[in-house]
């Protein structure tokens, strides 16, 4: 029964106005019928597209310490911010990844085809900010072929094994397995050490 109040509200999140999120979000909170997990869930949802709605308005952000206007973050609701084609969803390594393509404006890019997992995402920002380059916060939910631009600015991109290397090197991760021990499956950890299957070169591969 709980799967089908997820889809019920699933459903009234993709039909909802930006003006009924908050209340929806309410619902959600006082609903004991579903699980903590989905409720998560469906609340990071709601945040993502009212992120979107936001980016798509030109509302204004005001960050409350440096009192400057930001841009609402660019997610893959909007495609990144209109910079990558959807290609649609592969399963590698036992990850369902959402695949993208360069828009017109990047095809001198190096990277022709990105793989991206929110989740896989979150853990290798926690597991190696510290490498990132710039320490751009949303590397790793930035297109490839976006860093290094002006909508990405004081980045650069950098396979992710050399990523790795590097943050071993400097002592911030102990060793691969300890992405293993972060979340990441196995054959991923192995895979990624050759074929940076995250950021392939060659949409063929």
């Amino acid at each position: 029964m709980a799967g089908d109040r997820f889809n019920y509200y699933l459903k009234m999140i993709l039909n909802a106005s930006m003006d009924e999120y908050s209340a929806i979000s309410e619902q959600l909170e006082n609903d004991t019928m579903i699980s903590v997990d989905e409720a998560e869930e469906l609340e990071h949802l709601i945040a993502r597209y009212m992120q979107a709605n936001n980016y798509k308005l030109g509302v204004r952000i005001i960050n409350s310490v440096t009192g400057n206007e930001e841009l609402p973050p660019k997610t893959f609701v909007d495609n990144f911010g209109d910079t990558a084609d959807y290609l649609g969803e592969e399963e590698q390594y036992g990850i369902t990844w959402k695949t993208y393509a360069p828009k017109r404006g990047f095809i001198m890019s190096p990277v022709k085809k990105w793989y991206y997992n929110e989740r896989i995402s979150q853990i290798l920002s926690k597991a190696l900010i510290d490498v990132i380059p710039g320490r751009f916060i949303s590397y790793f939910d930035t297109p490839p072929w976006v860093l290094g631009t002006v909508m990405a600015p004081g980045s650069r991109y950098l396979a992710l094994s050399e990523l790795v290397e590097l943050a071993i090197a400097r002592g911030s991760l102990a060793n691969w397995d300890a992405l293993i021990m972060m979340g990441i499956p196995a054959d991923y950890v192995k895979a990624i050490k050759s074929t940076n299957v995250g950021f392939q070169k060659d949409s063929s591969n």
